[in-house]
């Protein structure tokens, strides 16, 4: 929830300055290209810029978003799950980015495992030190950028030219896990760079601090040709250079990319259709920032389906044995509430109804069971099923209200029949903190445990079946 908060200022920043920015150079940019074609190249390049930065700057945050998702995160930490379920998971969740933000490709490298995920499955294991197409893994973790963009071929599309966003993951320890990102195929820059240098009479380039060609209408260009001339000594500054005839070349370091644009004009500026072009260059990236602003909230929504899912038992809806060790571990790490109760539940008879009538019939009783746990405790607190047969809940309320609650919930149960099993009994214990004010969650536990069983023992020995055979 604080997450959302932060992106959504973040973002109503960047919308409020982008207006206010856009609104001042639109009043001032025609009264600028009547005084000479040096001010009027230098407002051209910046929209070409602004427009280029918000293209490339999209992948850029939604590979930082991936990188800091906590989901994410615990995937690539989570030693107790086995190889094909956190394949499953990271397919899940990469195929989500790829059709939803529609991106060529979208992937995950482990540092532990050096498996490479994609969208559609394991593409491969990478060896830096063996495999040349892997040393931008081992350049990249060396350089210790938080991102970078790459420009390289995409094995997954037979190699097409590729703008990669390669993002750092660590964790909040500060333990590097892996490297994580999106690719975007060149065509699509390419069809941008096609519209902008048809408007405004340019050649746009973006190149590397040694001038090596990264992003080029001519495909024959990129990672081949180096253009000279231009001055990589000012960083953050427009560079103009005044060429033969009306012609001129302005470069300017572009930081969130670490390239550098480079317009060169063809002679034949028009102040008129500038102005024109520029509004709608106003409107279309407008409506790029909301697409952004969509297209991360969908990351975020995608990203919370995909944790809730991963703390659910799906039998019976309720949270899962892993949700359970979890809100265990944070209440070991602060003090417990007043009225805190924890209980524990065990269903009777779960192996004779399992042998004696099957497993569809056991889980009939499972779910009976789940159902009412919900119904009567649910209210209070959390609810778990952390076994075959086993409950748990974290709850918050009185002891008289407890006696109550369990009192009616046990009038439920012994009411409650199913399609296949007609009756349904429980075992249940707790623990209170205000019984035992001293003791730790592990201690309320293990009484809670010790409760239970003795109320399990007593069933048995009123029923005289032997709890062994049940």
């Amino acid at each position: 929830m604080e997450r959302d908060r932060i992106t959504a200022l973040a973002f109503a920043i960047v919308i409020i300055s982008f207006v206010l920015s856009t609104v001042v150079s639109l009043f001032s940019l025609r009264e600028m290209a009547l005084k000479n074609m040096e001010k009027l190249g230098m407002e051209l390049a910046d929209r070409i810029y602004d427009t280029i930065s918000i293209e490339l700057g999209e992948p850029t945050v939604v590979s930082q978003t991936m990188a800091h998702n906590s989901f994410l995160i615990n995937l690539l930490k989570d030693d107790s799950l086995p190889g094909d379920e956190i394949a499953s998971s990271m397919q899940d969740y990469l195929h989500g980015i790829h059709s939803g933000l529609n991106y060529e490709t979208a992937f995950v490298i482990s540092e532990k495992t050096r498996i490479y995920y994609t969208q559609s499955g394991i593409l491969k294991t990478i060896q830096p030190d063996h495999n040349p197409r892997d040393a931008w893994y081992t350049s990249f973790v060396d350089h210790g950028r938080a991102y970078e963009l790459d420009v390289d071929n995409d094995e997954i599309h037979h190699d097409a030219w590729t703008v990669f966003v390669n993002a750092r993951i660590d964790d909040a320890d500060g333990t590097f896990l892996g490297v994580c990102g999106v690719g975007m195929h060149m065509t699509r820059s390419q069809e941008l760079f096609y519209g902008l240098e048809s408007q405004y009479h340019v050649k746009i380039d973006l190149v590397n601090r040694e001038g090596l060609v990264q992003v080029d209408t001519d495909e024959n260009r990129i990672m081949h040709e180096e253009l000279t001339g231009i001055d990589f000594s000012a960083s953050g500054d427009y560079v103009y250079q005044q060429l033969s005839g009306n012609r001129f070349m302005i470069s300017r370091y572009m930081p969130e990319l670490d390239w550098y644009l480079v317009v060169r004009s063809d002679g034949n500026l028009d102040t008129a259709q500038m102005w024109n072009t520029v509004l709608i260059n106003l409107l279309l990236c407008v409506l790029v920032l909301l697409l952004m602003i969509l297209a991360v909230r969908i990351i975020v929504l995608r990203t919370s389906a995909l944790a809730h899912a991963s703390f659910r038992d799906h039998p019976t809806s309720l949270l899962n044995r892993r949700a359970f060790e979890e809100e265990k571990d944070k209440l070991g790490h602060s003090s417990l509430p007043e009225d805190f109760v924890f209980v524990t539940v065990d269903v009777n008879g779960l192996k004779t109804v399992n042998d004696t009538m099957g497993h569809v019939a056991g889980d009939e009783l499972i779910r009976g069971a789940a159902e009412n746990l919900k119904k009567y405790l649910g209210p209070y607190g959390k609810i778990y099923r952390i076994g075959g047969d086993e409950f748990a809940a974290f709850l918050t309320l009185s002891g008289e209200r407890l006696e109550q609650v369990l009192e009616e919930m046990e009038n439920g149960i012994s009411a409650w029949s199913g399609e296949k099993v007609q009756s349904l009994s429980v075992s249940v214990g707790y623990a209170r903190s205000r019984e035992f004010p001293s003791e730790s969650i592990l201690e309320l536990g293990r009484i809670a445990d010790e409760r239970m069983y003795a109320a399990k023992e007593e069933h048995y020995r009123k029923t005289g079946k032997d709890r062994r055979r049940t």
